[in-house]
């Protein structure tokens, strides 16, 4: 009997057949896709974009007047920038800070009344209307009664009133313009008197800061602005970063706390794991007082805690699938 008679049929190879869209991967390519993805986890990137609009400006939008040097005096420029013809309303209102915050709070009726430290009462105007045509600018004199004010600091908002008349083809635009006037009164009782109540890092975890956050608490009778230095040291003791406190000489109002926020410049670049010590040193006053605070942290420095993390937890899962596959293999003998 021919054997071709029981010989199975098998199937003939096809050319055709498509590839599996997943094809198996050998252990180098797995663990290049799993850096690969990783990388592409970490990394991101962001863009800021930032906008002008032409207006109308004031200059200078903060004023500082000591009536024991300065005369009890100044003037106030208005620029318009505008294509069209406006009318300014001048006017003062007294106005507080928000504790422990950066905004303002404005004052009316008797709350005005009854703020020592206001200084609409002895505030008057040159003149309290200015017309200005497109492209135009025009000043006006601001007096302080400096033989009426009383002890301490003083301190209100200059504000303009937008006026602008309504076209056919142009909506009217009402606006307010402010610029700020602090003055100090001259009369033997002015009193400087401040502390950091709070000297501390900004950051997320553990990661290096380059932010550090004061708040200083004025109790005299004056506004003061503190100024002074941020020095960071690492923990052998070496100066890593500093930067200036309050470069934008921002005000402390009398018995009020102020929250301000420093960055800070680093030079060192190995910054090694471990504990590090901030220290600010500033001042403040006609009478120079000096003030200073440290604070200490923990800090990864260079390294990313969070990254390494990822990574060991990457370099476990190569190891689990590559010692799994290995007992997989059968034994040849």
């Amino acid at each position: 009997m021919s054997n071709t008679k029981h010989r199975k049929k098998v199937a003939p190879f096809n050319a055709t057949r498509t590839a599996p869209i997943l094809p198996k991967l050998a252990p180098l390519q797995f663990v290049l896709l799993l850096l690969f993805a990783a990388v592409l986890l970490l990394l991101s990137s962001g863009r800021v974009f930032g906008q002008t609009q032409p207006g109308i400006t004031v200059v200078p939008s903060i004023m500082h007047i000591d009536l024991a040097t300065d005369p009890p005096e100044y003037e106030l420029t208005y620029i318009n920038n505008t294509t069209a013809e406006i009318t300014l309303l001048l006017s003062v209102r007294d106005f507080t800070a928000l504790e422990d915050n950066y905004a303002i709070d404005f004052l009316t009726g008797q709350d005005a009344a009854n703020y020592k430290y206001s200084l609409s009462s002895w505030i008057s105007f040159e003149n309290k209307m200015l017309q200005l045509n497109p492209g135009e600018k025009k000043s006006v004199k601001i007096f302080i009664d400096k033989n009426r004010i009383t002890k301490g600091g003083h301190y209100a908002s200059i504000l303009a009133e937008i006026q602008q008349p309504e076209t056919k083809n142009q909506v009217a635009v009402k606006g307010v313009l402010s610029s700020l006037l602090f003055v100090r009164a001259s009369t033997g009782k002015e009193i400087e008197e401040g502390k950091i109540i709070d000297f501390a890092s900004v950051r997320d975890w553990v990661e290096y800061p380059n932010i550090y956050q004061v708040r200083f608490e004025n109790n005299g009778n004056v506004q003061v602005v503190p100024y002074g230095s941020i020095q960071v040291f690492d923990p052998l003791g070496n100066l890593v970063a500093k930067g200036p406190f309050n470069i934008d000489s921002l005000d402390a109002l009398p018995e009020s706390i102020r929250r301000y926020r420093t960055s800070v410049t680093t030079y060192q670049k190995v910054l090694l794991p471990g504990i590090y010590t901030a220290k600010i040193d500033l001042q403040f006053g006609k009478t120079n007082q000096k003030l200073s605070a440290t604070t200490k942290f923990f800090s990864q420095g260079m390294f990313d805690f969070g990254k390494i993390g990822i990574g060991l937890a990457i370099i476990l899962l190569v190891v689990f699938y590559l010692r799994r596959r290995k007992s997989r293999i059968p034994l040849m003998l």
